[in-house]
C-alpha cells in the first residue's frame, strides 16, 4: 500500500558511494560504542579515555562532513534518508555544539562530582540523533531519530541525580516531550491514512496531484505533525517546559539543548516545510499553516521578550531569550518560500544563533558556583575586574543577541527582516523589531552589572580551564566574523539549501 517500505536484501546492500556518504555517521555511531566500552576499562583512568575518545570522535565527524559538503545528494534505505549538502552542514553545526559542550564539561563535571563517563556517551547519541533529524525524509525516520536525542537529553537534564530542581526537570521534560512525541506520530498516522505515504515529498505529491485526498482528517494531520515541531522549538504556547527545564539541567546540557537540539528542529522544520507544506497542495492549507506559524511567531516573540525582562537568575533569562528567537526562526520560515532569498536568512540566523548561545553558556559554565550557584544578576557585578576576557567574551555574546552590530546577530536579523518584507510580511517585521528593541534592554542590563557595579562577595574559586578557554574563544570569534565578514557563510547557506 502506497510507499510502505519492506526490508528487502538488496536494500541492505551498500555501494562504495554510498559508504562514503555515510562515514560523519559511522564515525559518530563507532566513536560512541568505543567510548562505551572504553568506559568499563579500569587499567586507564575512563574520565579522560571517555573524553579524548569523544573530543576525536566529534572531530572526525565535522572534518568527513566537511568534505562532503560538495556532493551531490544520495538517496539511502530506499528514500527514506539522503545525504546531501543540506545535511552536511547541519551535521557539522551538531558536532560543533557537541564539541564545544564537551569542552565545556570536563572541569564542571569535576567541579560538581558528576564525573561519570557515560555523559559524553549520552552527548554523542544526541549528536547522532539530530544527525539523522536533518537526513530524513520519512516521517517514521525523524520519529526514531528523534526519540533517539531526545531520551539522550531527558537523562542528561536529570544528570544531577541528587538535586530536586534537577530531578524535576528531568520528570517535566520526558512527560511533556512525550506528549509532543505522541502527537507528532498521530499526526504522521493521519497522513498515512489519508495519503497511503509516509515519505514527505511523496505525501505533498500524492496531495496536490489529488486534491480530493486533502481531508479533514489529512489537516489534522498535518497540524498535528506542525505541532510536534513547535513543542521542539519551543514555541509559545508550546513553551512552558523550557524555563523550568533550563534552569534544572547542568549548564553545559542547557547550552547544549539551547543550540544543538533548537537547530536540529529547524533544520528538520524546514526540510519538512519545503516537501511538505511548501508544495501547493492546497489554497486552503497553506493559508491556515501560514496563520498558525504567524500567530505563533508573534506570540513568540512577545511572550520571550517580554518574560526575559523580569528575570534576575541569567540562566530562566536566556531561556526566555531562547523562546524569543524561536519566534524570529520561524519568521524566516514564514517568509522562506515567498522571499528572494529563500530560507537562507534562517539557515544563517540558526548558525549565528547557535555560536553565540553556546558561547554565553560556557562562560556561565564557567562562573557557576556549586549546583549551579552564583548565576544571579547580582553575582556578576565587578566580574570585569576580576576576569576582563571572559566580561569581554559575555558581551560580543550579549551584544550579538540583542542584534547590535558588527556581530553575527545583527546580520542574522537584518537578512531575516529583509526576507519578511520581500514577503509582504510587514506587520510581522514590525512587531519583531519592536521585541527586539525590548530585548536591548535586558541583555545590556547584564553588561551594567559586569562593567558598572561593585564586586560582591569572593572571587570564583575555580580557575579556567584550557578546554573552556579554547571554546569560548572559538565562539568569540564566529560571532565576529560572520558580523564582519557575513558573505562566505550566507552563501554557504544558499549552497546547501539548493539540494533541497
Amino acid at each position: 500500500m502506497g510507499d510502505l517500505k519492506t526490508i528487502r536484501p538488496e536494500l541492505l546492500t551498500f555501494s562504495q558511494e554510498q559508504i562514503q556518504v555515510l562515514l560523519p555517521y559511522f564515525y559518530v555511531f563507532a566513536g560512541t560504542v568505543v567510548a562505551v566500552l572504553a568506559s568499563v576499562v579500569k587499567s586507564i583512568n575512563p574520565k579522560w579515555l571517555v573524553f579524548l575518545i569523544s573530543i576525536l570522535t566529534c572531530i572526525a565527524g565535522i572534518c568527513s562532513a566537511w568534505n562532503f559538503l560538495d556532493q551531490p545528494s544520495v538517496l539511502l534505505f530506499n528514500g527514506m534518508m539522503v545525504v546531501d549538502s543540506y545535511s552536511n552542514f547541519f551535521n557539522i553545526v551538531f558536532l560543533g555544539s557537541a564539541l564545544i559542550t564537551l569542552l565545556a564539561s570536563f572541569r564542571y563535571l569535576d567541579k560538581e562530582k558528576l564525573q561519570y563517563p557515560e555523559y559524553y556517551v549520552l552527548i554523542l547519541f544526541s549528536a547522532l540523533g539530530m544527525m539523522l533529524m536533518a537526513s530524513s525524509l520519512d516521517l517514521i525516520v525523524i520519529f526514531i531519530a528523534l526519540e533517539l536525542m531526545s531520551l539522550a537529553v531527558y537523562v542528561l537534564v536529570g544528570f544531577r541525580r541528587a538535586d530536586r530542581r534537577s530531578n524535576e526537570a528531568a520528570m517535566k521534560y520526558f512527560i511533556l516531550g512525550s506528549v509532543a512525541s505522541a502527537v507528532f506520530l498521530y499526526g504522521t498516522a493521519l497522513l498515512y491514512g489519508s495519503t497511503g505515504h509516509i515519505g514527505m515529498r511523496e505525501i505533498g505529491s500524492f496531495a496536490h496531484a489529488h486534491p480530493a485526498s486533502v481531508t479533514p482528517i489529512f489537516i489534522l494531520g498535518a497540524g498535528f505533525v506542525l505541532f510536534g515541531f513547535l513543542f521542539k522549538v519551543a514555541s509559545v504556547p508550546f513553551h512552558m517546559w523550557m524555563p523550568d527545564v533550563y534552569e534544572g539541567a547542568p549548564v553545559p546540557v542547557t547550552g547544549f539543548m539551547t543550540t544543538g537540539l533548537k537547530a536540529a528542529a529547524f533544520a528538520t522544520f524546514i526540510r519538512v516545510f519545503i516537501s511538505l507544506y511548501g508544495s501547493p497542495i492546497s489554497l486552503f492549507l497553506e493559508g491556515h499553516i501560514h496563520n498558525i506559524l504567524w500567530v505563533s511567531a508573534v506570540l513568540t516573540m512577545v511572550v520571550g521578550n517580554f518574560v526575559a525582562l523580569t528575570q534576575t537568575n541569567l540562566k530562566r533569562m536566556l531561556a526566555y531569550s531562547s523562546i524569543a528567537h524561536s519566534g524570529y526562526l520561524l519568521i524566516g520560515v514564514l517568509s522562506g518560500s515567498r522571499s528572494d532569498l529563500g530560507f537562507t536568512p534562517g539557515v544563517f540566523y540558526i548558525v549565528a544563533y547557535a555560536a553565540m548561545n553556546l558561547g554565553a553558556f560556557v562562560i556561565l559554565t564557567l562562573l557557576s558556583g556549586r549546583e549551579d550557584s552564583g548565576l544571579n544578576l547580582h553575582d556578576l557585578s565587578g566580574i570585569s575586574r576580576r576576569q576582563p576576557w571572559l566580561a569581554f567574551s559575555m558581551s560580543v555574546f550579549l551584544f550579538s543577541m540583542a542584534g547590535i552590530p558588527p556581530t553575527a546577530g545583527f546580520v542574522a536579523k537584518y537578512m531575516l527582516f529583509y526576507s519578511a518584507i520581500q514577503a509582504n510580511e510587514l506587520v510581522l517585521v514590525l512587531i519583531a523589531v519592536l521585541c527586539s528593541a525590548v530585548s536591548v534592554y535586558y541583555y545590556l542590563r547584564v553588561l551594567v552589572y559586569m562593567y558598572m557595579r561593585d564586586p560582591v562577595g569572593s572571587p570564583p574559586a575555580s580557575r579556567v580551564s584550557m578546554w573552556s578557554g579554547l571554546a569560548v574563544a572559538a565562539m568569540v570569534a564566529i560571532t565576529l566574523e560572520m558580523g564582519i565578514l557575513p558573505a562566505q557563510m550566507l552563501s554557504l547557506a544558499k549552497k546547501v539549501l539548493t539540494q533541497l
